[in-house]
């Protein structure tokens, strides 16, 4: 059940409620998280520009339905590297609350399973955990499609806790894109943590909706069967892809690893997808429309690459 349960001046608070999924679950819907979400397409300048706007969003709520009452000194920024840097959770609390969080740092990456289909498990290779508080509230910023990565980091932090002798007392997860199933397997995360730590909270906020997973394991899909949504998502939806492109839109972020890294390769891997749908017969005019405004906005950006300084 997807039931609205704030309006702000500059987004829309949902909480979804489903004993597959954590307690506190939240769908978060807004402009400023439509301008990324639905614009797949673009990296580099343009994108930091676009969640650095929305960070203080994601800060807002975490601060209204976790952080009243924290003090100052237990909150920590877990940064997952290097997708995690973009998310800019610490620019989003010095323009909320005109504090920098101390940050905490995992190097982390995911590796498939040899001879399976969408499985991968997640290896790090560098931990900075010097910052992390005794007792422990931890807000994250993470992309979601299996889960692999932020259930291995999660282990990594609840290890780094345990040498330190402390506790976590909250665990808030902040996700641009994530899948229904990775959050179920957050939920399975949730359930493990509360067995030994009773009063343990999870806080699961995400944009827009949960993310149907393609079996590759990798691409988050807008309109398919295991997408959970408000309303108003699916209709802004339809109303901006149709049902064709709202149902093979390949993924609604791509690599975000390789989109924060490499905006060039990103460019690149869009333009051939791109190219695949305006070759498709099955697709519709609102299909080609807008992928002809994504082609045609990537050239342009893609101009820069031949400036010189």
């Amino acid at each position: 059940m997807i039931v609205l349960e704030d309006v702000k001046t500059n987004y829309r608070l949902y909480r979804v409620k489903s004993p597959e999924l954590p307690d506190n679950s939240y769908i978060l819907c807004s402009d400023l998280s439509r301008a990324i979400l639905y614009n797949p397409h673009i990296t580099g300048k343009t994108l930091q520009e676009r969640m650095e706007r929305l960070s203080p969003i994601f800060v807002k709520i975490a601060t209204e339905k976790a952080l009243k009452g924290t003090p100052f000194e237990d909150v920590v920024e877990f940064v997952l590297l290097a997708g995690g840097l973009y998310y800019n959770i610490a620019d989003g609390f010095r323009k909320v609350h005109d504090y920098a969080p101390p940050q905490c740092f995992l190097g982390i990456k995911r590796q498939r399973v040899e001879g399976s289909e969408g499985q991968f498990r997640a290896v790090s290779t560098y931990e900075n955990f010097e910052s992390l508080p005794k007792n422990a509230t931890v807000i994250i910023g993470d992309t979601i499609a299996t889960g692999a990565t932020i259930i291995r980091a999660v282990g990594d932090l609840e290890r780094a806790i345990e040498e330190k002798e402390g506790g976590l007392n909250k665990l808030i997860i902040c996700s641009l894109a994530c899948s229904t199933e990775g959050a179920r397997r957050v939920r399975k995360l949730e359930d493990r943590i509360k067995e030994t730590n009773k009063d343990f909270e999870l806080f699961l906020i995400v944009a827009e909706q949960f993310f149907h997973l393609m079996p590759d394991g990798t691409d988050l899909r807008f309109l398919r069967e295991d997408s959970l949504m408000p309303d108003e998502t699916r209709v802004f939806t339809l109303e901006r892809y149709g049902e064709f492109l709202g149902r093979e839109m390949k993924c609604a972020v791509f690599d975000w690893g390789t989109r924060c890294k490499n905006p060039k390769k990103h460019y690149t891997e869009f333009l051939e997808f791109a190219d695949g749908i305006m070759k498709n017969p099955a697709a519709d005019e609102k299909a080609k429309e807008e992928i002809k405004r994504m082609i045609s906005e990537i050239k342009e950006e893609m101009k820069i690459f031949r400036k010189t300084f």
